[in-house]
């Protein structure tokens, strides 16, 4: 009975040794990670074709990643990997939970082009199956975090980003260096740090104590999570979607080459088919069943709950109203798209009769727009709708209502004449 016991013991030991702390260290047999060269893309052969494509130049800024590893949740780690959401191939997001332990996940990262007349506008998006953590309230299936940068445009060639703002769990703050500074009522965590023109970020690991959860931040200015074993990958854009073969340890031994794709294969699922067996159980959320329905949110849904200036969606529908709202000191930076193509409506204010109101926007009866924009200057212009803009672009499904009714300066409704226009584009 003793050498029995004394067996079941030492099993149990070793079956502990290699969960927490050899699991993840070692490939597994034929299983390679991080052999692809990293993919460079310089303005010259950009041009090469004399077009300067959107693809282009999401593949010319695809960041560096330090991805956390928590290995004591979500089947030894792996619920932080990074993977596409059609990754057990279906499009059905409600079976993704289980289908983590089953099916490979290998690296995919989403991308997303904006332009205005000064900037380009890049969006980076990253695909989890789980959001976990050590207690069951804290969890749910599926989960998509991701970054917008501002680069300026050059005639001469590629520019570094001056800004990036991040999403995680309803925050949006953002990441740059001076002279630039924050506006009342947003938030600001830390500055850039880049690899040339590719900003280098930080995923936080799954699990329940602060800043986890896949929330992004700047790799300049993270802390190392040592309570998860300081166990992380590191994702680069080699071109060829890889598993990671290796995640126990520094990320720079465990690197792993991802895959960019358009965003656009996930955002055109979110009008339907919706509910059991798809991608989306509504416009704005992931089918999900396990922890919870449909918690996990896509960018064009996302809302940054701490902002004065709020605008369900506006991290993807309209970036640059986003940083102009939150961000001081922008050189040069014009909120004029020249292409957009990720907002579903275009609201348009062509004349207002009276210079001493305010304006407010209504998304199906509640109003999304504070007191303090979409003011009528004395000249009759929309301030804080930009110097050279009377639009804002917006995110909701096709029968979204909207309303646009004028206040004066005490809060008291008024008789205007407002022409205004709310186009569908999506």
């Amino acid at each position: 009975m003793k050498t029995l016991l004394f067996a079941l013991a030492a099993a149990l030991v070793a079956c502990l040794l290699w969960r927490y702390l050899l699991k993840g260290r070692f490939p597994r047999r034929g299983q390679v990670s991080g052999h692809c060269p990293r993919v460079e893309l310089s303005y010259e052969a950009a041009l090469a074709d004399g077009v300067l494509s959107d693809e282009d130049i999401a593949v010319h800024y695809a960041p560096e990643v330090d991805a956390a590893v928590n290995t004591m949740i979500s089947c030894g780690g792996r619920g932080d990997f990074v993977a596409a959401v059609n990754f057990d191939g279906d499009w059905a997001s409600d079976n993704n939970w289980d289908g983590l332990r089953t099916h490979p996940l290998k690296a995919v990262v989403y991308w997303t082009v904006q332009r205005t007349r000064t900037h380009y506008l890049v969006g980076y998006y990253f695909y989890h199956p789980r959001d976990d953590a050590e207690f069951a309230f804290d969890r749910h299936e599926n989960d998509l975090e991701g970054i917008m940068i501002a680069a300026p445009i050059r005639t001469e060639g590629f520019a570094p980003p001056e800004l990036m703002y991040t999403e995680g769990h309803g925050g949006v703050p953002f990441f740059f260096d001076p002279p630039y500074a924050i506006q009342g009522g947003s938030h600001r965590d830390g500055g850039l740090l880049l690899d040339g023109d590719r900003p280098v970020i930080y995923i936080t690991p799954n699990g329940i104590l602060r800043h986890c959860g896949h929330s992004i931040e700047s790799a300049k200015d993270h802390s190392t999570y040592a309570y998860v074993g300081n166990s992380g990958i590191h994702y680069y854009h080699g071109g060829v979607a890889e598993e990671p073969a290796t995640y126990k340890g520094a990320y720079g031994r465990n690197r792993c080459s991802y895959a960019l794709r358009s965003l656009k294969e996930v955002y055109d699922r979110r009008n339907g088919p919706l509910g059991d067996g798809c991608t989306f159980g509504s416009y704005g959320a992931f089918r999900g069943n396990r922890y919870g329905v449909d918690r996990a949110n896509p960018p064009w849904s996302w809302q940054d709950k701490g902002a004065v200036h709020r605008l369900g969606g506006s991290f993807l529908s309209d970036p640059a109203w986003t940083m102009a709202r939150a961000v001081d000191g922008l050189r040069d930076f014009s909120e004029a798209y020249t292409d957009n193509a990720w907002a579903d409506w275009k609201i348009t204010v062509d004349r207002v009769d009276r210079t001493d109101v305010t304006l407010v926007l209504y998304k199906d009866g509640e109003a999304v727009s504070g007191e303090d924009w979409l003011i009528v200057g004395d000249d009759g212009s929309l301030r804080f709708l930009g110097a050279d803009r009377t639009a804002l672009w917006c995110a909701g499904p096709k029968e979204t209502r909207w309303d646009m009714r004028a206040f004066d300066r005490a809060g008291q409704p008024v008789p205007c004449a407002i022409r205004w226009t709310a186009a569908y584009c999506g």
